[in-house]
This record gives structure tokens, C-alpha cells and sequence, in this order.
């Protein structure tokens, strides 16, 4: 009983220096957030981080292996008894930001681990990569995504996953506050993933990529000096 006891006066603990070191670097960053700080902000002595996490990074680096699996479980239930993709699209994106506006330290946490925990970051954005495959698929086997091959499904979930993204920092975000996604922004990003992933027209010509205007890009970016234009230095 006191072993059990013990056990679970740990687990609380660490739990407190979890969620104080989310609660920093949320508003300060991962750069301004000491052993020190955390453990103020978890009103506990600075030597009990020690008994948990051998050293600020080690802290660093479990974070978001522990948080965002946390928000991941939270879309995982909402999605759960979803029937198609575009419902599990749609009631995924509203999990994934209506999380985000209830827990906004998650998402400089996030972004900034790409820098300061970039094993995490690595590890999470591959859990959440994998998981959004596996749907992919499942709706593939049953005859949605019509078009697609299964060799397309890993590439789309990365541009789903990028356009989330791209709408949280521009739509939601600001300094430390995240709001849900608005209902009219929502709407047209379903739209257009509604329209891509039922569509069964051929790509037309002018999208079609080109290996060659790919190499002429490169080729002139190459010989470009930032700021002076194509030849500079010719």
C-alpha cells in the first residue's frame, strides 16, 4: 500500500513538472525555460526535477512525446465512429483545433521542438503522419479516393497535415492564444478537399509536373545571389 502510494505521489509529481515546463515554454519558449523556472511554476523544490529528468533536455524531450500523443488520443475518440473520410476529415480538423484552443502552449511547444527536441518532434510528426496514413488506407480499401493509388496516400496526408498548419498560424494564432478554426475558413478548406479527394478527372496537362521546367528552376536558383538577381556573379 505504500509502495502504491509512493508510486502515485511520483506519477503526480512528474505530471506537475510536465505540465510547468508546457506551461513556460507556451509563454516564454523553450530558450527561457529553466529547471529553475519549472520548478517554481510546479511549486516544487528545484532538486525534485532532478528525480525525474536527468537534465533540462531530457525534460525537453519528453514533452511532446507525452502531450501530443495526449491530443492524438483526444482525435482518435472523436473520430472514432466516423463513417467516410471527408466526415473523418472534418471531425478531426475540428478535434485537432478545438484541442489546440484548449491547450494553446502546445503549439509553440510544438513548432519550437523542431529546435530544441528535434528527436521528439521528429518521432511526434511520424506518429501523426502514420496514424493519418492508416485512415488514408482504410478508406482507400473501401472504395473512396477514387483515383489514388495507395502509393499517393502517404504524400496527401502530409499536404493535409501542412495545410492544418498553415491555417492555425494564420486563422488562430495570436502571441500565446489559439482560438478553434472559423466556421467560413473551415468550410472552404473542406471544399477543396472534398472536391480533391472525390475527384476522378485526369490531371490536366499545365499541372502535370515537368522534370525539365524542375531542372531549369533549380538550375537558375542556383545561379542566383540573393538579392542581386541571375548572374550576379558572372
Amino acid at each position: 500500500m505504500a509502495g502504491r502510494r509512493r508510486n502515485e505521489r511520483a506519477e503526480q509529481v512528474r505530471e506537475a513538472i510536465i505540465q510547468a515546463a508546457a506551461r513556460t515554454i507556451g509563454e516564454k519558449g523553450y530558450d527561457k525555460t529553466s529547471i529553475a523556472r519549472v520548478a517554481e511554476e510546479a511549486g516544487i523544490a528545484h532538486g525534485s526535477v532532478y528525480l525525474h529528468f536527468e537534465n533540462r533536455q531530457a525534460l525537453f524531450d519528453s514533452l511532446l512525446p507525452t502531450l501530443g500523443r495526449r491530443m492524438l488520443e483526444f482525435i482518435r475518440r472523436r473520430t472514432r465512429h466516423t463513417r467516410t473520410v471527408l466526415e473523418r476529415e472534418r471531425v478531426g480538423l475540428e478535434a485537432n483545433f478545438a484541442y489546440l484552443s484548449t491547450h494553446p502552449h502546445l503549439h509553440r511547444l510544438t513548432n519550437e521542438a523542431e529546435f530544441f527536441a528535434p528527436d521528439a518532434h521528429r518521432e511526434f510528426y511520424d506518429h501523426l503522419a502514420e496514424g493519418y496514413v492508416r485512415a488514408l488506407r482504410r478508406a482507400h480499401a473501401a472504395g473512396e479516393l477514387p483515383g489514388y493509388t495507395d502509393a499517393d496516400l502517404e504524400p496527401m496526408a502530409y499536404m493535409l497535415m501542412g495545410a492544418r498548419e498553415f491555417l492555425l498560424s494564420r486563422y488562430c494564432v495570436t502571441g500565446t492564444e489559439v482560438r478553434p478554426l472559423p466556421q467560413e475558413v473551415e468550410r472552404i478548406y473542406m471544399t477543396v478537399v472534398a472536391r480533391a479527394l472525390s475527384a476522378t478527372t485526369p490531371l490536366p496537362d499545365e499541372a502535370a509536373p515537368s522534370p525539365e521546367h524542375a531542372a531549369d528552376a533549380l538550375r537558375e536558383a542556383a545561379e542566383t545571389d540573393f538579392g542581386r538577381g541571375v548572374g550576379a556573379n558572372s
